[in-house]
């Protein structure tokens, strides 16, 4: 064998070595890029678990049966009674009244703030 030939084996051996040794990087930055991603969709994954928990919870719960009567009893307030409330916007000024008492409520709590 001449030292071309040999020269040639030598070269082809290095680059099936350097062709194993690129896979092999390729492989642990695959297994790196799925630990990444696991270890960012877990939280997602664990919160769509609970919330479909709690829905299915509130699915569960039977409806109560004066919530059969409330819808009876918006009915019989008078046409003038609503003109006058939708005038005034009674709802929305509950509405904010209610949530800033939440507000209130909540920031009361933290410690610093409250």
């Amino acid at each position: 064998m001449d030292i071309l030939g040999w020269i040639k084996k030598i070269g082809e051996f290095i680059s099936k070595i350097w062709d194993v040794i690129g896979s092999f990087f390729k492989w642990l930055q695959d297994a790196f890029n799925w630990v990444v991603d696991f270890i960012l969709g877990f939280p997602d994954y664990l919160f769509s678990l609970v919330v479909d928990g709690v829905v299915g919870f509130f699915n569960w719960l039977p409806v109560p049966s004066f919530f059969h009567s409330a819808a009876s009893a918006f009915s019989s307030v008078p046409p003038e009674v609503v003109f006058f409330a939708e005038a005034f916007r009674i709802g929305e000024g509950v509405t904010l009244v209610l949530g800033a008492y939440l507000l209130r409520f909540i920031l009361r709590r933290i410690p610093i703030i409250g």
